[in-house]
Parts: structure tokens; sequence; C-alpha cells
């Protein structure tokens, strides 16, 4: 017998409290707390999209799925010529929903344009340069002038945005899958 927790089930309602939490922030302009609680909405839902997308990966590849994993297979267990790297998180979704529906998320269209611009502040803030940039007007009415192109990008409604990209993608997978979507996604 063999247990596992369901970590994406967790790391979602992390994502949504988080992603409340920088709402109600933004709301009573605590924009610090506004700045942290998005940054840590956007982390967790890309975590959760990696965990969901993995725990799939193992199920239709097995232990096929570590060598896909390393980029020394496809989803369909043929080894490449050459090792392609670890695949990206959004081929992982595009690869893992076609091995087992034969189907594509449409890239071009949402969920998987939200999806992708998830992964893009995800890496943003994961792979963090501190570059300087020049200023952006604030979108707030409560900080006049200009404010630093992270903090603009940031912000509440990015989090509310990685929230919808996760459902928006559970649900697009489920459809084109023809599998029920998780009771943990409300």
């Amino acid at each position: 017998m063999t247990v596992r927790t369901a970590i994406e089930s967790i790391l979602y309602n992390l994502a949504c409290q988080h992603a409340t939490a920088a709402e109600n922030a933004s709301k009573i302009g605590n924009h610090e707390e506004e700045l942290s609680s998005s940054i840590q909405t956007i982390i967790l839902a890309a975590a959760c999209m990696e965990a969901f997308t993995n725990e799939e990966a193992i199920e239709i590849l097995k232990e096929e799925f570590y060598r896909y994993d390393k980029g020394l297979i496809d989803v369909h267990c043929r080894p490449f010529t050459q090792a392609r790297g670890h695949p990206r998180l959004e081929d992982k979704w595009c690869e893992v929903t076609n091995r087992i529906s034969n189907k594509q998320f449409d890239k071009g269209k949402e969920p998987f344009q939200g999806f992708q611009r998830l992964v893009e502040l995800r890496n943003e803030i994961l792979h963090y340069k501190g570059v300087s940039a020049p200023p952006v007007p604030s979108q707030w009415e409560d900080v006049q002038g200009s404010v630093t192109p992270d903090r603009a990008k940031f912000t509440a409604k990015a989090a509310q945005d990685a929230v919808t990209s996760i459902r928006g993608m559970l649900q697009k997978f489920h459809t084109l899958t023809g599998t029920q979507l998780p009771e943990w996604v409300r």
C-alpha cells in the first residue's frame, strides 16, 4: 500500500487565501501587504500547477516519469536523441494533456494565456535580477507619482489573475480529458 499528500490542493487553498489577503490589503491602501500577498499567491499558484501536472504525469507514465521530467524521453516514453533538459511547466501541461486525451490546449487563448502570464511572473520572482528600470505611473489613488515596474506588476489583480488561471486550466484540463474536476477547486 502507498499513500501521498495531495499537496496541490493545499497549495491551491493557500494561493486563494493570499489572493484574498492581497485584495483586502489593496482596499485599505496597505501596498506592502498587497505586494507580499501577491508574490506569495503567484508562487503558490505556480507550485500548485506544477504539483498537479506532475501527479497526472506520474499517473500515466509511472516509473518513466522521472526520465520524462529530466528531459530524456517524451510523454510517449520514446527516448530523445539528445536530452532536452527539464520540460518547461507550460510544456508539461500540454504534453501530459495530449498524452491523456489526444487533445491540445489552445495556446493563443484563455486559460492558457493567463497560465503563461502566471509562469512569467513566477519566473520573475524566483529568478529575480534586481535590474533598475524607469519608474511607471502609480495605479493607486493614494500613491502619487511613480512606482517601480516590479511594484506595478505584483498587485492584488495579479494575485486574482493567478487564482483565475489555476481554475481555468484545471477546468479546461478536465474538459479535454473527460475527467471530473477535483472537489478542492472552488
